[in-house]
């Protein structure tokens, strides 16, 4: 696919997007992820083992079904065999906290190394923009549910039918427990996994020529990781119990869709990074406040660099002048030699 002190309270609102760009590539250094295609239908090929950046998937998924790309990319994974023939769904499961699932998983995969370059990706967001404005009559499935938020077991009923809030029933465990709470909000979105997979295999989805997104976020095997360790056998339990979940959903997906479907998962670790800039007031607020004021994103940078200018500048001056004002002619002035030795000559 080569797809100051003077306006001490403007300065403060302008001074966020230039720390916020610079933890952000603090985090870009930092955060490591995978990207793995699950399964892709015949007439995409996914090859190599190039590094894709974070931002580049939306274009990835847009080419894949046959929408427009906006921007170019260098990444030569994706190679389109049959443009006619594109998968009718894109599907995405959203894993926060690991950099990967490893072999315990258990996964069959095409994997690259993923580049986190976003603080929070917005490739439903543009994926769901781009189908909007090619299907104009709608019909879309636009899915994106956060497993762990019981609302969106009902705001996509409408997709899924009706799902009840899964219970976590006991089952056979070596090292999870039911009274770790990290153990327990684990086991509850793998229920909720598992049910939408159920529903999928009911025949609640279907193939219907029109482009559908599916995006699931998977929150808390990040906390089960940090709470017993990224090495430890309970990480390891549940990596394994998270890749059975997610080959049944691939599985149930490409049945639904008669194999014209798009199955990936994103790990990523940037939910470590992305603590520190938490504390920030929100991005949207400070850039409307900005725009408002009639100052713009560069307003900081340049009103600082005109600043420190002139106050270096202004000491050096002074610096000068009272250079100046302590020499002694007789002694230190060349010129003032030079032109006394003429005088006495002319004499």
């Amino acid at each position: 696919m080569t797809v100051s002190h003077l306006f001490p309270n403007k300065m403060a609102v302008t001074m966020v997007p230039f720390w916020f760009s610079l933890i952000l590539s603090i985090i870009g250094t930092n955060a490591a992820g995978e990207f793995s295609i699950l399964y892709s239908p015949d007439s995409l090929s996914f090859n190599g083992q190039s590094k894709v950046l974070e931002s580049t998937l939306k274009e990835v998924f847009s080419a894949s079904c046959g929408l427009s790309v906006e921007e170019n990319s260098e990444w030569n994974g994706l190679s389109i065999i049959d443009p006619f023939n594109t998968p009718e769904a894109v599907v995405e499961v959203y894993i926060d906290g690991v950099s990967s699932l490893g072999s315990a998983a258990g996964l069959k995969s095409k994997t690259f190394p993923l580049t986190v370059d976003e603080y929070e990706p917005d490739t439903y967001d543009e994926l769901k923009h781009r189908i909007k404005q090619r299907f104009t009559n709608g019909g879309n499935k636009l899915v994106n549910f956060n497993l762990n938020n019981p609302e969106d077991l009902a705001t996509y009923s409408d997709v899924f039918g009706e799902i009840a809030v899964p219970k976590v029933t006991k089952q056979s465990l070596q090292h999870l427990k039911y009274t770790v709470e990290e153990d327990v909000q684990f086991l509850y979105e793998l229920a909720v996994l598992k049910a939408i997979t159920q529903k999928i295999e009911s025949g609640v989805v279907s193939a219907d020529n029109i482009i559908d997104i599916y995006n699931f976020r998977f929150r808390s095997l990040h906390a089960l990781s940090d709470f017993h360790g990224p090495n430890s056998l309970q990480t390891k339990e549940a990596k394994k119990l998270l890749g059975e979940a997610l080959q049944d959903l691939t599985k149930a997906f490409v049945k639904a869709y008669d194999g014209s479907a798009l199955v990936t998962a994103v790990t990523t670790d940037v939910a470590h990074t992305r603590r520190a800039v938490r504390s920030l007031p929100d991005r949207v607020e400070l850039k409307n406040s900005t725009e408002d004021d009639g100052y713009s994103a560069d307003y900081a940078a340049i009103f600082n660099i005109i600043l420190w200018f002139g106050v270096v500048f202004a000491f050096t001056l002074v610096a000068i002048v009272y250079a100046l004002m302590d020499m002694d002619p007789g002694r230190d002035s060349i010129i003032y030699r030079m032109t006394s030795t003429r005088m006495k000559k002319d004499n």
